[in-house]
């Protein structure tokens, strides 16, 4: 082998290298939208008929004289291409192909213009390695719901003559286009190319006998795609312009090892599987409540509204959003306000000098921690039911249907819509303004939201008490990876559900319908109740006996809050669930709905699916800033915990003993007695 030959050779190991490696670098960018997966998802294998035609540079040597057009008879035929594709990211992956075929002369004229016999026929195959551009990702960006894709690719190829032991490189090129029948199965077309030059073989190199001294290649190409794997991706970083990233919990650097994996491996534990179940809830069925006490409480001596309510199907976190699941929410952008620092001149690129940012340093007790301060996120959500009110529509005619009202073609119609920005001084400035409504961006609201919990609520909570080890602790140490996360807000907790929705690549009109949210206050105690509507989410009609044998954690009536194991919160999944599958329902931590609390409670709202939601803007009385929350805690009483026990808690006021969980809508799907109805119709008619 020639010293051209190995320089040859290496090159193309070396950009093969670069391709397989190029992927791995993207996912390290910070700022922006990355998706990841393992090295096992997302992998695909195609079996595909193609038509090539060739061009070999044989042909000028020959006395019969042939047109150098692909597409002359003795320079196409048919052949078989396999090719095996891993995506390291939705948009970018690589691919191994190898094509050819067998038996192809390219003349009938068995001699050269010299009168030399010659063997003319070609027994080939290439061997290509492609980069895939995944065009219709980058362009309109990833949605899991998206059939087809158009992907251009470019890479190395290796040529084999096998009848004439010679080899060329060069360069391959085309389009493919796919169509998804299932998440397993794809139909592909692809239309490529590919320009070679010749090797040392048979006939010395670019001998004028040579077979490869020239080579390029057309090729039309049809089949099928099987992947393995998971197809769907993870979602890592993603902030837009304005937002300051989060750095880790100020103890992460500390952890051990075996501490720190369960917070890193959240990217794979937090994933929407290829059926759409979304791991770690379950399914809660649509049924019948009658929501609210039904007898009277021996504490206050007052009666909770009632009502007979429908709720539909959804989904539910199976327990309480653990410190765990929150600091993955932190940690998972962190990264972000590293990579934008590093691009600041400022910081000159020293990473240990960015770090030391995030930090700050308590000058009498020595303390090192992050500075909250600098932990914010921004999302956006889209108000669809305001946006579908009839009131709202753009032509003033369409939205009065009495046609006894004399429609006004002028009126300027107001919306009122909630937005953020950080100052130059990096305050977080939230405002609620009032403006003609001019299109569907005036129902897109803003939210800045400071996201890292109140550590602090453990004293403040509760005067005249030593309840600091909890604020040094409860939210740092290991040790309470599993337990509920407290002292985080209304507004926190719907940031948590935007990151999650954010996070698991839900996108298009599903980020708005599909999106994870805190629980109406109806669905919060249907599911509760459990598949019997209990009062309590077990059968029976107490909390605990004295004997020990307790269903949740909350303080016995003769506050002795270690009878039931625990002195304050306990580990999610601790007590036995309920006929949903979901633990800890009473006690432990009460949970935020999203439900905005009114003492008519559901007598203000529907009968199918109430709710009632109020946004409340800054200027509004604090008053009409209050939550519904439901479950009961630790602290509380045995007649706090009944499934429909009604509490209020201020939007803004982080809290020791309350916590959330998500939910998460499901697309209407027919009664099945409706369909039975149907079906025996048809088979009476016939």
């Amino acid at each position: 082998m020639t010293k051209q030959s190995i320089i040859r050779k290496r090159i193309f190991v070396g950009t093969l290298t670069l391709l397989l490696t190029g992927n791995a670098f993207a996912q390290q960018e910070s700022g922006t939208s990355v998706f990841t997966n393992t090295f096992k998802d997302n992998w695909e294998v195609s079996v595909g008929v193609e038509h090539l035609s060739f061009y070999s540079g044989r042909e000028e040597g020959l006395k019969q004289v042939i047109s150098k057009s692909p597409f002359e008879a003795k320079r196409s035929s048919f052949g078989v291409a396999v090719a095996v594709n891993k995506w390291f990211t939705p948009e970018y992956g690589i691919r191994t192909k190898a094509h050819g075929y067998w038996g192809k002369a390219v003349s009938e004229l068995n001699e050269d213009e010299n009168g030399h016999m010659i063997d003319d026929q070609i027994n080939f195959f290439s061997i290509q390695e492609h980069f895939l551009f995944n065009a219709s990702n980058v362009i309109l960006g990833y949605d899991p719901m998206r059939r087809w894709a158009v992907i251009p690719y470019v890479g190395l190829a290796i040529n084999r003559n096998v009848t004439h032991r010679e080899t060329s490189y060069g360069v391959g090129f085309g389009i493919t286009g796919t169509y998804a029948i299932s998440n397993q199965l794809k139909v592909h077309a692809d239309v490529g190319g590919m320009f070679a030059g010749g090797e040392e073989g048979k006939y010395g190199r670019n001998n004028d006998l040579s077979m490869m001294g020239k080579f390029h290649t057309l090729n039309i190409e049809a089949g099928i795609t099987f992947t393995f794997g998971k197809t769907k991706w993870n979602t890592k970083v993603h902030r837009t312009g304005g937002i300051l990233p989060i750095a880790p919990i100020g103890d992460y650097n500390k952890m051990k090892e075996k501490d720190k994996e369960p917070i890193k491996n959240m990217s794979s534990t937090m994933v929407v599987a290829d059926n759409d179940v979304p791991n770690g809830m379950v399914l809660i069925n649509r049924g019948h409540l009658k929501m609210g006490l039904s007898r009277q409480d021996s504490l206050w001596g007052r009666m909770t509204p009632t009502r007979n309510v429908t709720v539909d199907d959804f989904w539910m976190d199976k327990t309480e959003v653990t410190n765990r699941m929150y600091k993955a929410f932190i940690n998972d952008i962190c990264d972000s306000i590293i990579a934008q620092r590093m691009e600041d001149p400022y910081y000159e690129g020293d990473i240990e000098r960015v770090r030391e940012s995030l930090y700050i340093t308590n000058p009498v007790t020595g303390e090192k921690k992050l500075d909250g301060r600098q932990m914010v996120y921004c999302y956006e959500e889209y108000d669809y039911t305001a946006a579908n009110k009839r009131k709202y529509r753009l032509d003033p005619r369409e939205r009065i249907l009495n046609t006894d009202m004399k429609i006004d073609e002028q009126e300027i119609t107001m919306i009122s819509k909630d937005t953020a920005y950080i100052d130059k001084n990096g305050n977080i400035v939230r405002e609620t303004i009032e403006r003609p409504l001019s299109g569907d961006y005036d129902f897109l609201n803003t939210y800045i939201v400071n996201i890292y919990p109140d550590t602090t609520c453990w004293i403040n909570d509760f005067p005249n008490s030593d309840n600091d080890t909890y604020t040094a602790y409860y939210f740092s140490d290991p040790a309470y990876l599993d337990y509920p996360v407290v002292g985080i807000t209304w507004e926190q907790a719907n940031a948590y559900c935007a990151w999650r929705t954010e996070r698991m690549g839900i996108t298009g009109q599903d980020k708005y319908l599909r999106r994870f949210r805190l629980p109406t206050e109806a669905e919060w105690e249907f599911a509760a109740r459990g598949i019997r509507q209990n009062e309590f989410p077990w059968e029976q009609n107490v909390a605990g006996e004295n004997k020990g044998m307790f269903f949740a954690n909350f303080m016995p009536d003769d506050g002795d809050f270690t009878k039931d194991g625990n002195i304050i919160t306990s580990k999610v999944g601790t007590y036995q669930p309920n006929s949903n599958g979901l633990y800890d329902m009473a006690g432990n931590v009460a949970e935020w709905t999203s439900t905005a609390y009114t003492a008519a409670g559901v007598q203000n709202m529907n009968n199918i699916n109430p709710q009632l939601k109020y946004n409340a803007a800054i200027e509004d009385p604090y008053r009409l800033k209050r939550k519904s929350v439901r479950g009961g805690s630790w602290k509380d009483s045995e007649s706090h915990i009944q499934s429909a026990w009604r509490a209020a808690e201020y939007q803004n006021q982080p809290r020791s003993y309350i916590g959330f969980r998500c939910v998460q809508s499901i697309a209407a799907k027919p009664s099945e007695k409706s369909v039975l109805i149907k079906s025996s119709l048809n088979k009476k008619r016939k």
